[in-house]
């Protein structure tokens, strides 16, 4: 498969895709290769066959529907949440996202000029008065956690740019870059380009 700088967003894109399909209403492979397309990234077939399989080892049911149209859907109709094991810090608990069928999050619209090519994860810590903006902005690309203060860490792939930046500002002290520190020293560096502009006012 053709690699790209958005290649590590592809199986996402493809859990997104997913979200809210079921028998009545599938998702054709031509769907998929075309939404691809649109952020950029060149994928076989056979590449997408393997990324459904890693979904459903992940434990997404999903079901192939045979005819006109054939395509794929999710047995149960949602994409579950992520389950990891238990850890000594039994006080946080992974809340689900609640994702909105069909609609398309202010992440994923920035995944084509802004998603970063990064092993690690972007992690950020939010309030609890700014989780409905968090959440209609990561939508289900994101793991969210509640931590004992009643914050909320969110885990989501790295993303950094002016876009994701502006977005970001309107937040204002309520949500945090915690990592990587790379990203947060460029969101600090964009800040203080913006405070440059009205410098003696």
């Amino acid at each position: 498969m053709a690699k790209s700088h958005n290649q590590k967003a592809k199986i996402l894109i493809l859990e997104h895709l997913l979200a809210g399909t079921s028998r009545e209403r599938v998702v054709t492979m031509q769907e998929i290769l075309d939404k691809l397309a649109e952020y950029e990234i060149t994928a076989e077939r056979k590449s997408i066959y393997d990324d459904l399989e890693a979904l459903r080892e992940f434990g997404l049911d999903i079901e192939f529907k045979r005819g006109r149209p054939g395509g794929y859907y999710l047995k149960n109709g949602n994409v579950p949440s992520v389950q990891k094991k238990p850890t000594a810090d039994k006080a946080q608990k992974v809340v689900p996202a609640k994702a909105s069928a069909g609609a398309e999050s202010g992440f994923m619209s920035l995944c084509k000029s802004e998603l970063q090519e990064a092993d690690k994860p972007m992690k950020l810590v939010c309030r609890k008065s700014k989780e409905k903006e968090m959440r209609a902005f990561f939508g289900t690309m994101a793991e969210y956690k509640i931590k004992e203060d009643g914050e909320i860490q969110i885990t989501v792939p790295q993303i950094s740019g002016p876009q994701f930046f502006g977005w970001l500002t309107a937040m204002g002290k309520d949500v945090h870059i915690l990592k990587p520190k790379k990203t947060a020293a460029a969101y600090r560096d964009y800040l203080k380009t913006l405070a440059k502009e009205y410098k003696g006012v």
